[in-house]
């Protein structure tokens, strides 16, 4: 989970089509105003709410209006133009696409069907790596550009073809029988590595052979591969990774021979076999992983050099780099993530020294873009939190601590890049959690620099290999997101075009804090409906998350299109809460949430929404209703057992119900162990409220519950708990089970069904 699926974290869909990590953004800013989308943008008064189904099927088809939004966009290393993928506004098949930054000319370079024709075809491994990464496009879903900016590398349903840019052609280059899967160009671009089966190839781009790098993977023993934690909880989706000087690759090998396999059946189709995974609950085995070191030529004669740490104190793997100038390095973490070493390993023996050592008594963050070595190879650019607030550092080669880079105050959340002539480092920051900045900061010390985004803004760039020219991903209060080729000297600023229709009227929303003493500030986004009338009391509907390092409340205005289209389908005041557990607010409010992952994001909404009814009189909290996914389908079905005085009704879409049943690294990181901290993990589980038969005088609270049979993050087992308990203690639920749905509701015609009967339900349940 990790960050469950953030069906209600919008906040973050930005980042994603950006191709850049989530923002992790803390201070709070001294004030905050009022932010309301214009009256330009409000549809007249209806006399009577409906639920809007052409409204919501768009929505549902053009995938949150985010459908051929310019996606995975790369500066070329001369800066003269941007390499990027889109769709159209309601076909996911995305082709490939370059803006001249001269001219601003954007042409369409390539697409899917002028290379394989006939539908598209992936195994089972990459459906479920794409699953991890939240990928749901076809046709081209990924691209790599060459360092030399000549080449581009396109897999296409496992096989892969390089485009040469200045002729315009194509080739395929000969991969074995199966699927070549998460390829990669060597440093000169003059091989392509990537995994096939369950070993580690390369093929030579001018027509070499393929040559097997390792050898003797199995099914549970693989070779290249993250192991389902590293992809699902610790963001790390690589399991190789070429030197740079192209002699030797190191890759992952991960044994699961110990891990439970949990089945997924599709019960509409009981003839066919079931999917099987190794699934790792709390407290159970692990995948055991070890890295090794072999020669990139291949051959039967390849011997692999393992890297020698600690494993048994720290199995998991987070992070590896591999800088031209620095060591081969790896970020480490102990099971219950109290600690974490970066490692630099000595390629020719295998032997490694700890540089960095991290350690928290909840759990230590992962910051997957540093180190960042300087070329020179004696400093590197590093992360901390342990001043209470994330800071950037400059550390020595031997990671002695050689000056603080930024101030707590910035709100640092990662590294975009460093530049190393110019002597700065480009970062992700901000001091107001619900926008995100980009600044540059001096790499000899000195006050960060505002490059982009503002006031009521968020803004997230990436860089391709070049330090100049980015892109810029950003969302307002008053439009949909746009996404510009900026330069950091002014010489470019280019709109990249898009095909993502338009939703419409924007959502009224306003941003507001509310809370006091140590829940103070809590960041609120509120939805009316556009009938709103002054006067007039209307329920409210809490569009949940709750989870820890996800974030609902944004400045942008798409963050809010479905809450508009559910406040007005329910007819009801729709609030997004961030409380005590979410980032971006400093350590103490983030491990708020340790050991009580259930109690405190409930407690927090609570609170603000009595704080709500207090500030606004045309709140109804006595009328509250809750729906939520993933993490927040959990909160939702909760808060209707644990806070019946609070919360009428909710729906609880793909819900963890016992949190022993999820996976090791996200429910150890909040809860530690099951067999040391069982009080814990049973005052977080839904089922020991909703097994207690409701009392004589107890209203019953109703629940629809929405989940996919083929959820392989949050299996299906878990509503099944939840039916079970519920009908024994004889409390009130409704379930719609999703018949071969994963957890990502993807398919349009589901997903207008499933979010109307789920505004219909609170609409009703809330009169």
């Amino acid at each position: 989970m990790r960050r469950l699926d953030l069906l209600f974290a919008p906040t973050m869909a930005l980042a994603a089509c950006a191709g850049t990590p989530p923002t992790t953004l803390q201070k709070p800013a001294p004030a905050m105003a009022s932010s309301s989308a214009s009256t330009a943008n409000e549809a007249p008064h209806a006399t009577e709410p409906h639920v809007d189904r052409e409204w919501i099927r768009t929505y549902a088809a053009t995938r949150g209006f985010r459908m051929g939004a310019p996606q995975r966009a790369t500066p070329t290393p001369d800066g003269k133009a941007v390499l990027f993928l889109r769709s159209g506004g309601r076909d996911p098949k995305q082709a490939l696409y370059e803006t001249d930054l001269a001219t601003g000319t954007t042409r369409e370079v390539l697409t899917a069907d002028a290379l394989a024709k006939g539908p598209e075809t992936l195994s089972f491994a990459e459906r479920a790596r794409r699953e991890r990464m939240r990928v749901t496009a076809r046709g081209f879903a990924s691209f790599e550009l060459s360092e030399d900016g000549a080449l581009v590398l396109l897999p296409l349903s496992g096989r892969l073809f390089l485009l040469e840019r200045a002729s315009g052609k194509t080739r395929e280059l000969a991969t074995g029988a199966g699927a070549a899967i998460d390829p990669h160009f060597s440093s000169d671009a003059k091989r392509v590595f990537y995994v096939r089966g369950n070993d580690v190839y390369a093929v030579g781009a001018s027509g070499a052979p393929e040559v097997s790098v390792t050898r003797g993977g199995t099914e549970t023993r693989t070779h290249g591969a993250a192991e389902f934690i590293a992809q699902e909880e610790l963001g790390r989706s690589r399991g190789f990774w070429m030197s740079p000087d192209g002699a030797s690759v190191v890759y992952e090998e991960a044994d699961t021979s110990k891990v439970e396999v949990l089945s997924i059946p599709d019960p509409a189709h009981p003839e066919k076999e079931p999917d099987k995974s190794a699934y790792p609950r709390p407290g159970k085995a692990n995948a055991e992983v070890r890295f090794g070191i072999v020669s990139a030529r291949g051959g039967g004669g390849n011997v692999t050099r393992w890297i020698d740490w600690d494993h048994a104190r720290f199995p998991y793997v987070a992070v590896v780099k591999w800088s031209k100038a620095g060591p081969l390095t790896m970020f480490v973490l102990d099971r219950l993530q109290h600690d974490g070493a970066l490692l630099a390993v000595d390629v020719a023996t295998g032997k490694t020294t700890t540089l960095v050592s991290e350690h928290d008594d909840a759990w230590v963050n992962i910051d997957a873009s540093v180190p960042r070595f300087l070329p020179d190879g004696k400093s590197f650019v590093w992360s901390s939190e342990r001043s209470g607030a994330w800071q950037l550092e400059m550390r020595g080669a031997t990671g002695a601590l050689v000056r603080e880079l930024t101030k707590p105050a910035l709100g640092y959340d990662y590294v975009i890049d460093v530049d190393p002539e110019k002597q700065i480092a480009v970062v992700a920051a901000s001091d107001e959690p619900t926008e995100s900045r980009v600044y540059s900061v001096p790499l000899a010390g000195g006050d960060a620099k505002l490059v982009a985004g503002g006031a009521g803004e968020s803004a997230v760039a990436t860089f391709g290999t070049g330090h100049d020219v980015f892109v810029i991903a950003k969302s307002t209060a008053s439009k949909m997101p746009q996404w510009l080729a900026r330069s950091l000297d002014g010489g470019v600023s280019r709109e990249l075009p898009s095909s993502v229709e338009a939703p419409g009227a924007l959502p009224r929303f306003e941003l507001t804090r509310v809370g006091q003493g140590e829940m103070s500030d809590m960041r609120v986004a509120i939805v009316r409906p556009r009938s709103f009338a002054p006067g007039k009391r209307y329920p409210v509907v809490d569009a949940a998350y709750g989870g820890p390092h996800a974030l609902v409340v944004a400045a942008g205005a798409s963050t809010y299109l479905h809450a508009q289209w559910m406040a007005d389908a329910t007819d009801a005041i729709v609030v997004f809460i961030d409380a005590q557990g979410t980032p971006r607010r400093g350590r103490t409010w983030e491990r708020a949430i340790y050991g009580k992952l259930g109690s405190v994001p409930i407690d927090g909404h609570v609170a603000a929404l009595r704080a709500l009814g207090a500030k606004y009189p045309e709140m109804d909290v006595s009328r509250v209703g809750v729906y939520g996914w993933s993490f927040g389908g959990y909160f939702a079905a909760l808060a209707v057992h644990t806070r019946p005085d609070v919360y009428k009704a909710g729906v609880a879409g793909a819900p963890v119900i016992d949190w022993r049943d999820y996976d090791t690294a996200y429910t150890e990181r909040y809860l530690a162990l099951p067999d040391t901290n069982a009080a814990a993990y049973d005052a977080a589980s839904v089922l020991t409220y909703a097994r207690k038969p409701l009392a004589p005088n107890e209203a019953a609270r109703p629940l629809l519950i929405v989940h996919g049979t083929a959820d392989d993050n949050v299996y299906f087992m878990h509503s099944l708990k939840l039916v079970d308990a519920l009908e024994r203690a004889r409390r009130p639920f409704e379930l719609m089970p999703l018949a071969g749905t994963t957890h990502m509701l993807v398919e349009p015609s589901l997903s207008e069904t499933v979010w109307t009967r789920a505004a219909e339900f609170l609409r009703a349940s809330l009169r």
